[in-house]
Parts: C-alpha cells; sequence; structure tokens
C-alpha cells in the first residue's frame, strides 16, 4: 500500500501548488486526478488545431515586482510561461445596449482613475477614492501584499458589499454599473458579494493583465514539472471514492478500482462540500457536513467556443463585457430574458497577433436549466440536450451580432459547454463557477478555513478566500503554512524576489 507524507485530492491549480510547495520543502507527496488531464479550470483543448481555454481567460499582477509575479518566480515557473500583455489603455471594455460607448478599464491605478474619468469628468475625484480604497483593502491582506506587518481589519472591509460601496462612493449610475461590469469574473451578486472580493480582483486587473499565449494548460504543465522533479508523484484517472480511517483522522484515500493509498496528511483541492461528502462518518460529525452541503454556492456558466474562418476575425487584445440592459448584476436573470449579459474574448496565439482563430463567449447559466440531464455523462446526455445547447448557441449569437454585426459570417463552426460540462470535470456542484458564494451578510460562515474539523484534512482551492489565479495561488500559501508557519513561508516566497 503506497504512503505519503502528504496525498493531495484534485490537480487543479490549488491542488498542484500545494504539491510544488510541499515537494520543494522535501515531502514525499502524491496528487490524485479524477481526469486524464490535470489543470481543472485552466485545462485546455484543441478543434480542428484551434485551442480553447476552459477557464483562465487571462490573469493579473505579473508586472515585475507584482503579487502573482513574485509568487510564480518563487514556485519556479515563471520563465516556463509565454505570455502577452493585454492592452494598457483598456484591457476590459465594457458596453451597455443602446449605448454606443465602450467604457475602458486601463492598466496602472493612476491610469485607470484617468481612462474613466475622461468619460466620467465629474466623477474624478470620486474615482480616485474607489481605487485608493481598493488599494487600502488590498493591503491589508498580508499574503497579497507580501507584508507580515499587516492583517485584516475584520468587519471594516468583510461586511460590506461591493454593490453598497460602490454607489455611496459614485455618484454618476452609469460609473457604477461600470465599476460592476466585471463580476462575472466573480459571480457577483449585489446584496450579496463583499467588497473585498471585489477589491482584491479589480485592484490586482488594473495593476497589470496578461493572456497565456498558446493556451492556459501550459500552466499546469509547469507546475506538474516542478513536482515531479521534486519527487513528487501525480496520478491521473485516479477517482477518489472514499476517505476512511479512525475517529482520530483519515488514514487512506480509496480508489474507484479499490486501491488504498495512505499518507499522514490529506489535502482537497475538491469543493468542500463533496469532500466531506467523502468521508467517512465515523470520522466526521454528520452536522457539519450538512452545514457545508448547505452553503450556497455561486452561478454556472454557459460558454461558446468559436472557430473563426481564417483571417476574418481580428485578434482583440482585451475582453468585451456587453450587458442588455442598464445593470450589470446579472446573475439573478429571468429565463425568457436571457442572456444579459456576455465576455467575450480572443485567445492569445504566437501563429498572429493580428487575426484570431478562436474566439470564447462567457454568461451565466443557472443550473436548473440544465438540471433534467443531470443524471447524465459527458457525451452521453442525448439529443434533448444537445438541441437544447444549439438553441441558446444561436440565441447568444444572435445577441452579440447586435454589437459585432459581422460575427456570425466569421464563424466556421462552434462548440458548447454548460454548467453540467464543469461539474464532471471539475466535481464542483451544480457546476458552480466559483465555488462557494461569499456573502458579507455573514462572512466568516462562507470562508472556508484551509484546516478541516478532521485532523489531518485540509482543504485549499477557490472556496477558501478568492477566486482567480492570484486568489487560489494565495490560498495554496495559507493551507501549506498550516504544515509549517506563515512566516517560514513568506520568507522563502521573498528570497525569490
Amino acid at each position: 500500500m503506497p504512503h505519503y507524507d502528504a496525498v493531495i485530492i484534485g490537480a487543479g491549480l490549488g491542488g498542484l501548488l500545494c504539491g510544488n510547495i510541499l515537494a520543494r520543502e522535501g515531502m514525499h507527496v502524491c496528487v490524485l486526478e479524477q481526469n486524464s488531464v490535470i489543470g481543472g479550470g485552466m485545462q485546455s483543448f484543441a478543434r480542428n488545431g484551434v485551442v480553447f481555454n476552459t477557464g483562465l481567460n487571462y490573469t493579473e499582477s505579473l508586472g515585475e515586482g507584482e503579487t502573482l509575479n513574485r509568487y510564480f518566480s518563487y514556485f519556479g515557473i515563471l520563465d516556463q510561461l509565454k505570455l502577452r500583455r493585454m492592452d494598457a489603455d483598456g484591457f476590459e471594455r465594457i458596453s451597455f445596449k443602446g449605448d454606443d460607448k465602450e467604457y475602458p478599464f486601463a492598466q496602472g491605478h493612476d491610469h485607470f482613475v484617468e481612462t474613466l474619468a475622461s468619460h466620467f469628468p465629474k466623477e474624478r475625484e470620486n474615482l480616485r477614492i474607489y481605487m485608493n480604497y481598493l488599494n487600502e483593502i488590498s493591503s491589508s491582506f498580508p499574503l497579497y501584499s507580501l507584508d507580515t506587518k499587516s492583517q485584516v481589519i475584520e468587519g471594516k472591509y468583510l461586511q460590506v458589499n461591493a454593490f453598497d460601496y460602490i454607489k455611496s462612493t459614485i455618484g454618476d449610475t452609469r460609473l457604477q454599473q461600470v465599476l460592476a461590469g466585471l463580476n462575472s469574473l466573480y459571480g457577483g451578486v449585489a446584496d450579496k458579494t463583499p467588497l473585498y472580493v471585489h477589491a482584491l480582483i479589480n485592484s490586482s486587473f488594473i495593476r497589470s493583465s496578461w493572456r497565456l499565449v498558446d493556451g492556459s494548460s501550459q500552466l499546469p504543465r509547469a507546475i506538474a514539472k516542478t513536482i515531479t522533479n521534486h519527487g513528487g508523484v501525480i496520478r491521473r484517472k485516479a477517482r477518489v471514492v472514499k476517505l476512511g480511517g479512525e475517529k482520530s483522522g483519515i488514514d487512506y484515500a480509496e480508489l474507484e478500482d479499490g486501491e488504498r493509498i495512505t499518507a499522514k496528511r490529506f489535502i482537497s483541492n475538491v469543493h468542500p462540500s463533496v469532500t466531506l461528502n467523502l468521508v467517512e462518518d465515523t470520522i466526521t460529525k454528520r452536522a457539519h457536513k450538512q452545514r457545508i452541503n448547505q452553503l450556497p454556492n455561486t452561478m454556472g456558466m454557459f460558454t461558446l467556443y468559436l472557430d473563426f474562418k481564417p483571417e476574418t476575425q481580428p485578434y482583440l487584445n482585451f475582453n468585451h463585457h456587453h450587458f442588455a440592459g442598464e445593470n450589470a448584476w446579472t446573475t439573478a436573470y429571468k429565463q425568457d430574458e436571457w442572456p444579459e449579459h456576455y465576455m467575450f474574448y480572443t485567445p492569445a496565439i504566437s501563429k498572429s497577433e493580428q487575426w484570431a482563430d478562436g474566439g470564447v463567449v462567457i454568461t451565466y447559466m443557472n443550473y436548473q436549466e440544465v438540471a433534467k440531464w443531470a443524471n447524465t455523462s459527458i457525451e452521453n446526455r442525448g439529443a434533448e440536450y444537445e438541441a437544447f445547447k444549439q438553441k441558446k448557441a444561436e440565441q447568444l449569437i444572435d445577441f452579440m451580432a447586435q454589437k459585432f454585426p459581422a460575427i456570425r459570417d466569421r464563424i466556421a463552426r462552434y462548440y458548447t459547454s454548460t454548467p453540467l460540462t464543469y461539474r464532471d470535470y471539475t466535481g464542483t456542484p451544480e457546476g458552480s463557477a466559483y465555488g462557494i458564494l461569499k456573502d458579507a451578510n455573514d462572512p466568516l460562515s462562507t470562508i472556508i478555513s484551509p484546516k478541516s474539523r478532521v485532523g489531518n484534512l485540509y482543504f485549499t482551492g477557490q472556496n477558501l478566500n478568492m477566486h482567480g489565479v492570484l486568489g487560489v495561488t494565495i490560498g495554496a500559501v495559507l493551507t501549506c503554512a498550516e504544515f509549517f508557519g506563515t512566516e517560514y513561508l513568506m520568507n522563502k516566497i521573498k528570497q525569490h524576489i
């Protein structure tokens, strides 16, 4: 029976980064992945020679000396990535139906303020207050700022929701919605999403924004290489069906074929509710499982992958967020009014900076729209499901054509995915895009500690504190700090700056 210092369940970003840290610290590590391909939401796939990303559309703060740059230097992967910096004058473009203007998010905090102030000159000072406050919040999180002297002022940020703060700071109603234009990056809900979620994500992307050239799967491959180079093991097609042991903790992870893998400690990159449902009832209290299972999750997504005819679609070095109405908070959409928003981007490819060979369009989708096929599996959902996806794809293309009239003529073929697709590849309940929904009304109940109530079981991934590459990176360090201490790891990271 194989025995390790640590077994990590799930080879998504959080699991792989934990494996990187532990292996570099000399621990004997095994990462178990249920799929044949590692990476979780960082996977990319190819159709007819066109590479599409499944979840990692772009990333943040990779400029010299910036936060993610410093982390990736420590992980030993920065020089293995092919990167392209997005448009400094507008890496995001926000637009609304009936308004011909496109409102840009510029890179650099001062540049961001001045660029938006050119559209809203009366709001210049309010924009400066807004940006300064986002920076203040970011600097108050030690692992974000890499400053051990900073600490979160509990309640000051956690119990304020983003919608209320923006409304109280910005007078112009259109600008309020523009500033909320990126909330599809975290499944923003107007009366729930905490300000700190909005602040950390917006602030880090405004610092600098980058695309991975030729597909996002290069990132998990680079991390996996460092794990195996340090003696770690990564096993694919290794689905964990049970975490068993005595009352004192977990002794083994049992795979589908009955094989048991033992370890001193276990880290799960899988959603906490899915993880706890694997744990034998003799090890953890049923009431705790029920509480975690009842936590609400963020919305899922419908994704349209466009294969363009050669040299018809220009490469766009920015993302475009378009809204059907005045409101940028669109998670609670009405089914007969879908879609109310989309994010459209063209992945970066090395063969051309002028033309795109593919495009990705993402919009919210409620799980209830696909729940009737919940007991089916990928590629085996039937003709009715395929017809449903085609109908949704055509609706979304029609909506896109209002903003991009030539888009339909440029499409050679397209592919789609729904929350069911995401559910089956990542094990996230109901295909939630960002896991547990953070709630400013009850913040502590929706922030998951890296140390579970089972003695030797730990959590990592987007369900801890934050979403996105930077958020999950910080979460992995938080998890591994349970093994080595925060100060020890922070000093190690700073040595690579």
